[in-house]
């Protein structure tokens, strides 16, 4: 799948001046990547915690991740990652899902990133 993947991004990298980048700058690829590894994450068992005022504050602030999302609902520890959950106030068609997903690797560098409805049944919430 990696290969195939960098493959693809090779292909359809938005490198090119004109080109606006989406929310992300992610290209195709990068949003298989992610969507595969979101896969991944919703079947692991992960009990997930609230959030401090300093942390969601601190989300809250991001330039990326700050965009996704009214609030920060839940935060785990996973793998050395720092996974977390956004909730929209706004959300079912046309609007987004209703909550938003981030793996953060301890650089800052986004890991996956994904939307849902339906909390995933391996995961407990806070």
């Amino acid at each position: 799948m990696a290969r195939w993947t960098d493959r693809l991004r090779a292909l359809l990298r938005r490198d090119e001046p004109g080109v606006d980048p989406d929310g992300f700058g992610q290209s195709l690829a990068d949003d298989l990547r992610f969507l595969h590894r979101f896969r991944r994450c919703r079947r692991r068992a992960v009990t997930w915690r609230t959030p401090t005022a300093a942390e969601r504050a601190a989300i809250d602030g991001d330039p990326v991740i700050g965009r996704f999302g009214d609030d920060t609902v839940a935060l785990a520890q996973v793998d050395g990652r720092r996974w977390i959950v956004r909730d929209r106030v706004w959300h079912g068609w046309p609007d987004p899902p209703e909550f938003a997903f981030f793996a953060v690797e301890p650089d800052g560098t986004i890991w996956a990133g994904a939307d849902f409805d339906r909390w995933p049944a391996a995961w407990r919430r806070p």
